[in-house]
């Protein structure tokens, strides 16, 4: 069975086997949590490719050698936008600590999620991180077409990634836990549901992603308003009476505290799509002869950007933006933010050229799941140990500049260690 692994990249960003360097982390729950064979995994994808194929990844290996289509270089825009939502999380706690201080609340109430209807920076952190997983995959999928994968190698590949970011994500659910509880709330679950769902419409044209996805927000949409489970105050009330919440119940015998649902995978998936329409968009751009041009790129990007705002923006009156249950208003709303970042980002790094300013962003970016490991995993480890060695600053410092330093220094110790791996060419991969 596939574990998590560390590799090294060369210096194009391609994956490089290293006997000195890679490194596999055992996940022996596997055996546990799911109990079926790589073999059955290969049967099953094999009986899948042999009915359904994309024009975008080949149903079958070349058996003669071919010379491989030209490749797109790596974004570096979207590893500097990975690395501000990755720096955002491992430096949340600096800006939670501003909490009723006069001048700096607006930087708190911007950085901690509102209580239901509403969308702030801090409710855009998972929907960017969905987005951009999204954003990544026509890159990476279509290198691994010009490699010769099949499509069923590509969908094996596709759910063994799958389990082992919903393992990861138990093991950090359960970290210092008392009980073991397993779940499906966490942004790795969460990705790693829409991920496998993702993959489906890789590859197909625009207008066809969009209808996909058009047609699995109001599905869901339709649902969610009706249906037997809904409270006498209606589907989008606070509380646990809704679609969602009784579909917990029923599939792991619990609701999730603050009211988030484990559905909520599915109008995210439409967040990945919209991030694979938006890579694709750019992947294609950055191919050798390709008629349209980065500006033009921008234009598009900027369109959708503004357009999934305003439409979210003006149906919240009827269907409210809440982010625990996504709702599909919310969905593209945010979607409509997540990508005038990413455009942000191309722009200033891919056309305009600039570059050596966002070094530190890129450092967190390329190696975000170790980056998400530390923040959440060390986190509260690091500010215990700390006590002994800058204690003494706890008074003359405040209740406010305590946290405060004690956050900021987790978050550059965090910082360094990605730094030491960035430099030795080590990237965890799920």
């Amino acid at each position: 069975m596939k574990s998590t692994r560390v590799t090294r990249r060369d210096a194009n960003g391609s994956d490089k086997a290293s006997p000195h360097r890679e490194t596999r982390l055992p996940l022996a729950a596997y055996r546990f949590a799911f109990p079926v064979s790589t073999s059955q995994l290969s049967a099953l994808s094999s009986q899948l490719s042999s009915s359904f194929t994309s024009p975008f990844i080949p149903a079958t290996v070349p058996s003669q050698p071919v010379t491989p289509p030209p490749t797109a270089p790596r974004l570096l825009a979207l590893d500097a936008y990975r690395g501000l939502i990755m720096l955002t999380l491992l430096a949340g706690g600096i800006f939670h600590s501003l909490k009723g201080v006069p001048g700096w609340d607006w930087l708190y109430r911007q950085n901690e999620h509102v209580a239901w209807e509403g969308c702030v920076y801090w409710d855009l952190i998972q929907p960017a991180f969905m987005f951009m997983v999204g954003a990544a995959m026509p890159f990476a999928f279509a290198r691994r077409a010009e490699l010769g994968d099949s499509w069923s190698r590509q969908l094996l590949h596709v759910i063994l990634r799958a389990a082992n970011l919903i393992l990861i994500g138990w093991l950090l659910d359960n970290f210092g836990a008392e009980k073991l509880q397993f779940g499906f709330i966490r942004v790795l679950q969460q990705i790693a549901l829409g991920y496998v769902l993702a993959f489906f419409v890789l590859g197909r044209s625009f207008r066809v992603q969009a209808l996909l996805t058009a047609g699995l927000l109001i599905a869901y949409q339709l649902a969610w308003m009706f249906n037997p489970w809904n409270g006498a105050d209606g589907p989008w009330a606070m509380g646990t009476e809704n679609l969602g919440a009784a579909f917990d119940r029923w599939w792991i015998g619990r609701n999730y505290s603050g009211y988030y649902v484990g559905l909520n995978f599915l109008p995210a998936t439409a967040t990945i799509v919209f991030g694979v329409m938006a890579g694709e968009l750019i992947r294609q751009t950055a191919l050798p002869g390709s008629a349209r041009t980065p500006r033009q790129t921008c234009l598009w990007l900027l369109g959708a950007g503004l357009g999934g705002v305003a439409l979210g923006a003006a149906v919240s009156p009827w269907f409210p933006l809440i982010k625990r249950i996504w709702t599909p208003s919310f969905a593209v709303y945010a979607g409509g933010w997540t990508t005038l970042m990413l455009l942000a980002f191309y722009w200033i790094i891919e056309v305009r050229g600039v570059r050596r300013l966002f070094f530190p962003l890129v450092v967190v970016g390329i190696n975000s799941l170790a980056a998400y490991i530390l923040g959440n995993a060390f986190g509260g480890w690091f500010r215990s140990l700390s006590q002994a060695w800058i204690g003494g600053l706890k008074q003359p410092l405040g209740d406010v500049g305590f946290p405060i330093l004690q956050r900021a220094l987790f978050t550059l110790a965090a910082w360094g260690v990605l730094y030491w791996l960035y430099r030795r060419k080590i990237f965890f991969k799920a």
